[in-house]
């Protein structure tokens, strides 16, 4: 089932609920990061990352989805994306709290790193954060993120330098500037 770079393919109408489970099971882990640092709490990135599968379910078994497997991801990235920000809307909280640290950090000073960078992700705005989380994250491409974000590619664009620019300067100020990866062309 899977090609040669190892991917498991977006599933067509014949390939039944199994073929559609294994191409979930592939997003999961990069959609519930995303999630993750999104929302801020483990319990809600599960929460909107099954409803957003189940939404896409729907509509593939449906037979109206027959996208190629880039529009497919970009779709659920887009319907976790919109589900994530209406959470956060109904709960009245514009910026989300930084995730717990993870049960087994390894050292103090990456446990503290991973909070600031976390605390810096929460003070950027919502449409900066989320394309600068799809793309570190969620792993999609500039033109996979203006999809999910119904957005331009230029103002996806726009928004990654900016998201990047402004993190670095909020970890300059609490002394853990952390030079953002070189940028490989991914679009």
């Amino acid at each position: 089932m899977a090609r040669a770079n190892g991917r498991v393919p977006w599933p067509r109408g014949g390939d039944g609920a199994a073929g559609f489970g294994a191409w979930c099971a592939e997003l999961e882990r990069p959609l519930y990061s995303y999630l993750l640092r999104m929302t801020g709490s483990p319990e809600d990135a599960e929460d909107v990352a099954q409803d957003a599968f189940l939404r896409v379910f729907r509509v593939w078994r449906s037979g109206r989805l027959r996208r190629d497997e880039s529009e497919a991801r970009s779709l659920v990235f887009k319907t976790a994306h919109n589900l994530a920000v209406d959470l956060l809307r109904k709960r009245n909280r514009p910026q989300p709290d930084p995730p717990e640290p993870a049960a087994a950090a390894s050292a103090m000073d990456g446990e503290a790193t991973r909070i600031a960078i976390a605390q810096a992700l929460a003070q950027l705005p919502a449409d900066q954060r989320g394309a600068l989380l799809l793309r570190e994250y969620g792993g999609l491409s500039y033109a996979e993120i203006a999809k999910a974000m119904d957005a331009t590619l230029d103002a996806v664009k726009v928004r990654i330098h900016r998201a990047r620019r402004r993190l670095a300067e909020l970890l300059d100020r609490e002394g853990r500037y952390i030079a953002p990866p070189q940028e490989t062309s991914k679009s």
